[in-house]
């Protein structure tokens, strides 16, 4: 697939500069099927180990990137990401995946792009504060952690564009993604988690790895691609969705990475 600039527009060109020069791009992951197609991508590869994490060093495409697999839930992303930060200090980071629907417009193949982030299972209710509140700002309310504006902006840009292209792809939506340490798979609790939260998608690691980056202000944006509905329908052909919501997850975010002014 070849990705014009005069097919996104001179808006979305000016956005891309934000990957260019010598910036590095964090790439994190929470499972092998998640990461399988952009590792295979990626050129001039070294790999490093540390506490348990491997840490991909290359080029993707015309951008440097440092990529994990951070394992599943909010705790293993917390972990993974601020090592990363740490170690390899990203200009940027992209968190790519699956998520299941929780927005009723949504279907399975759809790419949301996060624009903010709840916890949805931190919960300090009975000592007074909202669900979803963690114990930072207003009791009243849930923490709401914002994706960084212009990362928003090119992955949505270039998930329309790959989305006209490529033949699963369904509708891409920019909205918000709630994340706790649990597989969404009730129409009940789907439904709390849209009514109470507004929440448009649901997985497990996005919004805390959105406040680990914004703890140390670096610019992040979540990217999913839904693999299920979230409400125990269709379960048996959950695998095969999963392996290819991830496929599509990794080839938008392989387009974004073209976008770069070459480094070398």
């Amino acid at each position: 697939m070849t990705m014009k600039d005069k097919s996104i527009g001179a808006a979305f060109c000016d956005a891309a500069a934000v990957i260019g020069g010598n910036a590095r791009l964090g790439i994190v992951c929470a499972m092998d099927v998640e990461m399988q197609d952009l590792l295979e991508q990626l050129r001039g590869v070294s790999v490093e180990e540390t506490y348990g994490f491997k840490f991909y060093e290359g080029m993707l495409e015309q951008t440097q990137v440092v990529l994990v697999r951070c394992g599943i839930g909010k705790v293993n992303a917390a972990r993974g990401t601020q090592l990363m930060i740490d170690k390899y200090k990203p200009s940027y980071i992209i968190n790519s995946g699956v998520a299941g629907a929780l927005n009723k417009e949504l279907r399975p193949m759809d790419i949301v792009v996060g624009k903010d982030f709840i916890q949805h299972d931190f919960d300090l209710s009975p000592i007074g504060y909202a669900k979803g509140c963690l114990a930072i700002g207003d009791r009243s309310k849930p923490t709401i952690i914002e994706a960084d504006d212009s990362m928003v902006k090119l992955l949505a840009d270039v998930s329309e564009v790959v989305a006209g292209e490529y033949k699963d792809a369904g509708k891409v939506l920019v909205g918000r993604i709630v994340s706790g340490d649990q597989f969404i798979n009730s129409p009940k609790v789907k439904a709390e988690l849209r009514d109470d939260f507004g929440g448009d998608a649901a997985e497990m690691e996005g919004a805390v790895l959105a406040y680990v980056a914004s703890c140390a202000n670096i610019p992040c944006a979540v990217l999913r691609v839904i693999s299920d509905m979230a409400d125990g329908t269709n379960n048996e052909s959950y695998d095969e969705f999963e392996k290819k919501a991830s496929k599509l997850s990794a080839e938008i975010i392989i387009e974004l990475a073209k976008l770069a002014p070459s480094n070398r």
